[in-house]
């Protein structure tokens, strides 16, 4: 069974493709009412095909690695104890309530659908219905004013997370971009990845054998930093950090590198520093990388607009008097398994049909 993409630049990733399903979808009531926010309803059809549409990712993503009962498998649930269905309803249930959230406001930020816009829209909603089988559309929930509605919020959704996002400080200081970079060579006592991308450990002696030959590496390097490294068969990486590097745990360097790069001027190569059973044995590249302070000044001006979205919009839910009717949407479930397949009718390594 197959499904093929609404043609609209809108319409993001899980329908970007045709699609084959295997098993024949949930039996549901469209009409009835699954959630509500003030005098608005969404029926349950909408929000069975809006699951459904977020289910098609996750297959492509998961299904042939983990077989088609890895939705409700307790092995894949998350550390609240969820199945992935059921961490995947709850998003898509706030993802709702978010879009309804943004279309309310979108006066406040001057954001518009222009004529133009939902005409495109409805033309792509009524050309994915055309194109497709009755069989498959009834078996993802889709209608037409289904696939619109869904076209129209992921629209309004993108407009007002830009809006919004706008309204972030975006005065970022020069100390705060400011960014250090230094390459690496990084001596793994541990073990190594070897050609099938499997990890394997040393043993005792290969590892006593290993340390002994850092000290003749570190030597080299300082003459010579990438020979060295081609020399003894270690890659050279390069990493940049600011005044705010954050600590290991939370995807940092080694604290121990850092001390020892901070110590450094350009050029300078260091000894062997021994940190979380590796050596590595640095170069200091530039005290003021400023390609790298540019890079930084836009990561932290996106984490800034990020914060403001969800501030702005968790503000607004406290206030929403959003209500779901959890018995209701106990109905849905993902009971069977989509493959996104390319035009010329080849299956992707998504998932799995059944005829």
């Amino acid at each position: 069974m197959k499904i093929k993409k609404a043609a609209a630049v809108f319409l993001a990733g899980a329908l970007a493709s045709s699609l084959m399903l295997g098993g024949c979808g949930s039996q549901i009531n469209k009409d009835e009412i699954v959630a509500t926010m003030g005098d608005q309803e969404i029926s349950l059809g909408y929000a069975y095909f809006a699951a459904r549409y977020n289910q098609v990712t996750y297959d492509n993503m998961f299904a042939s690695y983990y077989g088609e009962g890895y939705w409700t498998n307790e092995d894949y649930a998350d550390e609240d104890g969820r199945t992935l269905e059921e961490s995947v309803k709850d998003a898509v249930m706030e993802e709702i309530e978010t879009d309804l959230l943004l279309e309310q406001h979108m006066s406040e930020y001057g954001v518009e659908i222009t004529e133009e816009e939902q005409a495109a829209m409805d033309e792509a909603a009524a050309k994915f219905m055309e194109d497709n089988s009755d069989e498959a559309v009834k078996a993802l929930g889709a209608t037409e004013e289904y696939v619109a509605d869904l076209l129209y919020y992921e629209t309004v959704s993108r407009k007002m997370t830009e809006a919004i996002g706008a309204t972030a400080d975006s005065n970022i200081s020069e100390e705060e971009c400011a960014r250090r970079t230094f390459s690496y060579i990084q001596i793994d006592l541990g073990g190594y990845t070897d050609e099938t991308g499997s990890y394997v450990s040393y043993t005792e002696e290969e590892a006593d054998a290993i340390r002994e030959s850092v000290p003749s590496i570190a030597e080299m390097a300082k003459s010579d930093f990438d020979a060295a490294a081609e020399a003894y068969s270690y890659n050279v990486s390069s990493y940049s950090y600011g005044k705010d590097e954050a600590a290991e745990a939370d995807g940092g360097f080694s604290e121990e590198v850092i001390a020892a790069a901070d110590s450094m001027t350009e050029g300078q190569v260091s000894d062997a520093i021994e940190a979380d059973g590796c050596y590595y044995i640095i170069r200091l590249d530039s005290e003021n990388d400023e390609e790298a302070a540019a890079e930084a000044r836009e990561e932290i001006l996106s984490d800034r607009q990020d914060e403001k979205f969800a501030e702005v919009t968790e503000a607004w839910k406290e206030e929403s008097g959003f209500e779901l009717d959890e018995d209701v949407w106990a109905k849905v479930h993902f009971t069977d398994v989509f493959t996104t397949v390319n035009n010329a009718g080849q299956e992707s390594d998504g998932g799995t049909e059944e005829e």
